[in-house]
């Protein structure tokens, strides 16, 4: 049988498929390039090791996880009567005394509204919570006035 095997160089006495004394410093000073010094190997054994644990190591796929967040935000709208004698500066606080008012209508307005991408801060006129789950808003009709509840 013939032998195949690579010939580096060779020293005297020893087979022709030996790594010359060159090739091992070679090799050697190759696997530590860049490695810190507790993982730097010293002679041929060490490196076939580290070679060896690394194949194993390695020889599956490696697997990623990749993690992607996705913002979308529903907006519904209603529209409620207010008590005329009402001051302006009077509607949030009988907004928020008079929940029960309004509150039903906007979650069955939600049922019925369209996902869309985005946080809805720039889509939706007038919030600005970027941060926040949700926010709610009020604007009185006909008059420049409103606020967050």
């Amino acid at each position: 049988m013939e032998n195949n095997t690579i010939e580096w160089g060779w020293e005297k006495g020893k087979p022709s498929n030996m790594r010359s004394e060159e090739h091992i410093k070679f090799l050697i000073e190759q696997y530590n390039r860049n490695r810190p010094i507790d993982k730097q190997v010293k002679d041929m054994a060490e490196l076939n090791r580290a070679l060896l644990t690394n194949e194993i190591k390695y020889l599956a796929m490696r697997s990623v996880t990749i993690t992607e967040r996705r913002v979308y935000h529903k907006a519904a709208k209603i529209t409620i009567e207010l008590p005329k004698d009402l001051p302006l500066e009077d509607t949030e606080e009988w907004l928020e005394n008079n929940e029960s008012k309004w509150e039903q209508a906007l979650d069955s307005k939600f049922n019925d509204a369209t996902i869309e991408y985005g946080t809805g801060v720039l889509e939706c006129e007038g919030m600005s919570y970027e941060s926040a789950d949700s926010e709610t808003r009020y604007d009185v009709n006909g008059e420049k006035y409103g606020g967050h509840i």
